[in-house]
């Protein structure tokens, strides 16, 4: 029987729409039953981007806890995909605050078998800083370093490019990102700029109906078929269902971060990061994206089949 991997996701919705590709894919490995979504943290400031979360785990009927980092604001980019997607879709979706992010993920991690999370990282690193920061609470009376420690198996990150290079995810928060990295105390995987790039996902998606929010999450961002490059997709495809067979790890050393935000990596037998490369043409890895991308919610495609079953009965009758 296969064992869900236990997720929990740190995204920089409203940054870019590939975050609300990653969740997607993320719920559709849940209907397949390979994966369990247990948190959410938003650590950008956008007042829409946990409200944007929301709406993506409502149209896969599924109930995650969301966490933020505070203060709230208006941010917004020039293409407001968040903001867009709670005002056409948020009708009936919950609109109350979250509660902090570090609250939330110690909470999940808390209810967590030893060893069995991962935690994928496809944003910045701020909550997570926090988290390691943190002291003993009504959850658990661990501090976040020792909850880390027994909880997670292993983090995966959208960050860096390799063997070396700048990034944005990481180049906008160097010093938080070096000192998250330098202290988690599991392994870590990388997915770097160069892996995502030239595989673009979300054509056909873009294309369809008012109905698909995640379609018209893409079309909003970057035009009706027109795609996106799919870093965090990737990324959440790493961290549940390993490398093979698009991707191939590193060897085993260390990423160091500059205080530009470049990485860089240094191999090491006994080093506990490893980064991945592509190992297949761009298009094959995009289709294997994309056949998952396109998929209807496991419980919107069962009301469907029971809609079509009662009209066959209609018509028996």
């Amino acid at each position: 029987m296969t064992i869900p991997k236990r997720l929990i996701i740190e995204t920089d919705v409203y940054s870019d729409v590939d975050d609300i590709g990653a969740l997607a894919v993320a719920h559709h490995y849940a209907d397949a039953g390979v994966a369990e979504l247990i948190s959410i943290g938003v650590n950008t400031p956008s007042r829409y981007g946990y409200r944007a979360v929301r709406v993506v785990n409502d149209y896969f009927g599924r109930e995650v806890p969301i966490g933020i980092r505070r203060p709230l604001d208006e941010s917004v980019f020039e293409t407001d995909y968040a903001r867009f997607l709670w005002e056409a879709y948020g009708t009936g979706v919950d609109d109350s605050e979250p509660d902090d992010a570090v609250a939330v993920h110690r909470r999940a991690l808390d209810a967590s078998p030893d060893r069995s999370v991962t935690v994928v990282s496809i944003g910045f690193f701020d909550n997570l800083e926090r988290l390691i920061d943190s002291s003993g609470d009504d959850a658990s009376p661990l501090s976040g370093l020792e909850l880390i420690r027994a909880k997670v198996e292993r983090l995966v990150v959208m960050g860096g490019h390799f063997p070396a290079g700048h990034e944005f995810n990481i180049e906008q928060s160097p010093r938080s990102a070096s000192r998250t990295l330098a202290r988690w105390p599991t392994p870590v995987d990388f997915l770097g700029w160069e892996v995502g790039l030239p595989v673009i996902t979300g054509r056909a998606l873009s294309m369809r109906g008012d109905d698909d929010v995640v379609g018209a999450a893409y079309r909003r961002y970057s035009g009706a078929g027109n795609g996106r490059e799919s870093w965090d997709p990737l990324t959440i495809r790493l961290a549940v269902l390993g490398a093979a067979p698009d991707l191939q790890y590193s060897p085993p050393g260390t990423v160091r971060i500059d205080e530009n935000g470049g990485t860089s990596f240094q191999p090491s037998p006994d080093g506990a990061h490893r980064y991945v490369r592509l190992a297949a043409p761009p298009e094959a890895a995009a289709s294997a994206l994309d056949a998952v991308l396109e998929r209807t919610p496991q419980w919107r495609e069962k009301a469907v089949s029971n809609r079509l079953d009662l009209g066959r009965e209609s018509v028996d009758i």
